[in-house]
């Protein structure tokens, strides 16, 4: 049916007042123009929802049967409204976004803690997934936005924002035997017994193009899928360690050193990532923005 509800509202209002005048000028229209919305409304339904004689005005039968769905129909438009206008004010919905899980441990915490300060009805979804997993989400709509290593290639669906720039350094337990003083040549790996990562880490892709041309780097003793548990190698006294910088930022003071790895220097691009042209919803582009601000507080260059 092609009517709307302000014809539905003019039916509704001229039954509860009983009048067709008193109904225009409560609706601020002329009676013309509600009698045009009333006629719009009959003709949609095809019959007569209102008798009309010159002394009275009321319902016919199928205008009773009507009437209580009508307000229904008002109510719950109304309600809807309210709902719409919450969610657009980030009072109250869910926001799914995609994080590098060293992101989600070390920065995303101090951004949720805002959020949840400023918007504590509305929850958030957090994807922490390796690196090839992040742009994906976002591309397939399952994520409003990420937080993802910068690539080689890039990708024409996706925009970036750059982050930081994440040095990656030697991490090792105090008087873990062999280990330099200063900043430490990835030649010198060779003779040290590593922690390091499976294929799927973002981290263990930027060390095989980096790094290629170098001697073997190091003696492997363990191989893990994620940060934290090559961290908790580490903090055993099992190996050493690549990790970013940014991964030092939840340690303890003194529980783990680390040491600048040089020739060469190798950094990560962390960049924010989401669907070209798609719009934020509200709630989600308040998070973007204390995720943003997050990062500055750690250098960021965003």
């Amino acid at each position: 049916m092609d009517y709307l509800l302000k014809e539905i509202a003019v039916f509704v209002r001229i039954i509860e007042l009983g009048s067709f005048r008193a109904a225009a000028e409560d609706m601020h229209l002329t009676q013309s123009a509600l009698t045009q919305r009333l006629k719009k409304l009959e003709e949609a339904v095809g019959v007569r929802l209102i008798e009309r004689t010159t002394r009275s005005v009321a319902p016919t039968a199928v205008g009773r049967s009507f009437l209580p769905v009508a307000k229904r129909m008002l109510v719950q438009f109304e309600q809807s409204m309210e709902d719409l206008n919450t969610l657009i004010q980030a009072r109250t919905g869910q926001v799914t976004i995609a994080s590098l899980i060293s992101v989600a441990t070390y920065v995303l915490p101090g951004a949720l803690k805002r959020f949840n300060e400023a918007h504590p009805n509305v929850s958030v979804r957090i994807f922490d997934d390796p690196e090839q997993e992040i742009a994906g989400r976002v591309r397939r709509g399952e994520a409003e936005f990420g937080i993802d290593m910068e690539t080689a290639a890039p990708d024409p669906e996706i925009e970036m924002t750059a982050l930081l720039e994440d040095r990656y350094v030697l991490v090792f337990h105090p008087g873990f035997p062999g280990v330099p003083d200063g900043p430490v040549a990835w030649a010198d790996l060779a003779e040290l017994p590593l922690v390091t990562y499976g294929a799927r880490s973002g981290t263990n892709r930027l060390m095989h193009e980096r790094l290629a041309d170098l001697p073997r780097t190091g003696q492997w003793r363990y191989e893990v899928q994620h940060l934290s548990t090559l961290m908790g190698l580490v903090r055993a006294g099992l190996g050493v360690g690549i990790v970013p910088t940014l991964a030092m930022a939840g340690q303890d003071e003194g529980a783990l050193l680390q040491r600048p790895l040089v020739a060469p220097d190798m950094r990560r691009s962390l960049v924010l990532v989401q669907r070209r042209g798609a719009e934020l919803s509200p709630a989600a582009e308040i998070l973007k923005s204390f995720t943003l601000d997050a990062f500055e507080r750690f250098g960021g260059t965003g």
